[in-house]
């Protein structure tokens, strides 16, 4: 996997999200395979330098899935989780993962409004909001990149 293969997950998902309607059990797969094409991308890695390293239950509220997920200090890896797995619980709907994790919905939005709940406290909250800021600047960096070539 690598820039080729993010920017085409990227590109489902911005089409899901135009559409609308997309189904929940659809769109937690999807995620991880963002995520996991993100990890193989140097763009998205780099500007993942200088987060703390930390992990997350990332649960899909509406699709009865959870995705186990680290990112930090240059690195960054998902699976799919069982919902009461170990870890910080932050729970969102499908489109919201989708528009947050596909790059779609800016994450002050997310997460001012109320749309993600952080389950262990303000620390995990401030910590995915980062992460998810720096995760669409390096989609954006990729892209660019791929523009170039």
């Amino acid at each position: 996997m690598g820039r080729s293969e993010l920017l085409a997950a990227l590109d489902e998902a911005r089409a899901l999200s135009a559409g609308g309607s997309a189904d929940p059990q659809v769109i937690a797969p999807l995620l991880v395979r963002i995520l996991r094409a993100a990890a193989d991308t140097a763009e998205v890695t780099d500007a993942l330098r200088g987060v703390t390293l930390s992990r997350a239950l990332l649960r899909v509220t509406d699709a009865s899935a959870a995705i186990e997920f680290h990112a930090g200090d240059g690195g960054l890896s998902a699976e799919a989780a069982d919902m009461r797995g170990k870890g910080p619980k932050v729970d969102a709907t499908a489109a919201t993962w989708l528009g947050l994790l596909g790059g779609t919905l800016r994450p002050w939005l997310a997460f001012t409004r109320g749309l993600v709940v952080c389950r262990a406290g303000l620390t995990e909250l401030r910590w995915m909001q980062t992460v998810a800021e720096r995760l669409q600047r390096g989609y954006e960096d990729a892209r660019s990149h791929e523009a170039r070539s």
